[in-house]
């Protein structure tokens, strides 16, 4: 999100004091007609002073690298559509660690849209949250098993993120992010890209058109042998390994880019080695929302 969005929301958000309505009461109450011209005058000096200070709000932002820091974790709504942290916890025990922010999308317009997208993530990381824990009970219990100790055991780190990576008036896309650590290291990644608007979520079809399938796998294809042309460690499956052959369809997973492009994304081993990671490819063509 910008920084004059961040500005923005935490200046909608200010609470006007008890005190002003007393003052503008008292004023109307004990002055003619001329004195309520006088207070109109006053109303639009505060205007303006708010507005002033606003402005230096967002100079604060723009210059002072502490100021803007400490802006990025107050959690104001403000006007727009928005995704922000709905709740935030961490829960530790002999098993596993796990810290998680939950987040949710607010002032669309259309809670329709926010109770279902709302509930989908609820369920989601509910859902992924007690699959990591079993695995993590089953790890410690192997441990135990082969003749270790609880002092041997590390608890399984489990940390679910999300980060906003494209929003305007009409768009809001994030990623979630939820990794494990134990014996080894996984993540994977759950994309929401919506269409404020039209209270949807979008794919491909819609953001690349009736060819996205032919954009898209021209595009990966192309990346994949740049990328191990350039560097030999880089290896990618052959299609008679399980490797890339094309997307299958329209809800292949991606995410609109601070550049408001599409970035097509492959789950680590989906169509690398494990070491690979986890693959993202950028999709030149202008997206078409």
């Amino acid at each position: 999100m910008s920084i004059l969005k961040k500005a923005k929301k935490a200046y909608n958000s200010i609470e006007i004091p008890q005190e002003l309505d007393y003052v503008v009461n008292k004023a109307i109450h004990k002055n003619n007609l001329h004195q309520k011209s006088k207070l109109k005058i006053w109303i639009k000096g505060a205007t303006a002073t708010l507005a002033t200070t606003f402005a230096l709000f967002v100079i604060l932002l723009n210059t002072n690298e502490t100021f803007a820091k400490a802006m990025e974790d107050v959690p104001v709504i403000g006007s727009i559509a928005e995704v922000f942290t709905v709740r935030e916890y961490k829960e530790e025990n002999d098993t596993d660690l796990i810290e998680a922010k939950i987040p949710a999308i607010k002032n669309t317009g259309n809670e329709e849209l926010e109770d279902r997208i709302n509930y989908e993530i609820s369920s989601k990381i509910n859902e992924v949250l007690e699959e990591a824990k079993q695995r993590a009970e089953e790890y410690k219990e192997a441990v135990l098993a082969t003749g270790g100790t609880m002092e041997d055991y590390i608890p399984t780190q489990i940390n679910i993120d999300y980060k906003i990576t494209y929003q305007d008036d009409n768009i809001i896309s994030f990623v979630i992010t939820k990794s494990e650590s134990a014996a080894s290291a996984y993540q994977e990644q759950y994309f929401y890209n919506i269409d404020i608007e039209n209270g949807k979520e979008l794919n491909l079809r819609d953001v690349l058109g009736e060819d996205y399938k032919e954009i898209v796998d021209e595009e990966v294809k192309k990346q994949i042998k740049e990328r191990m042309e350039e560097n030999k460690d880089n290896s990618y499956f052959t299609e008679g390994e399980g490797g890339f052959s094309g997307i299958e369809d329209e809800y292949q997973d991606f995410y609109i880019n601070e550049n408001k492009k599409v970035t097509v994304v492959f789950q680590k081993y989906e169509i690398a080695p494990g070491y690979m990671g986890i693959q993202n490819f950028e999709i030149q063509n202008n997206i078409l929302v």
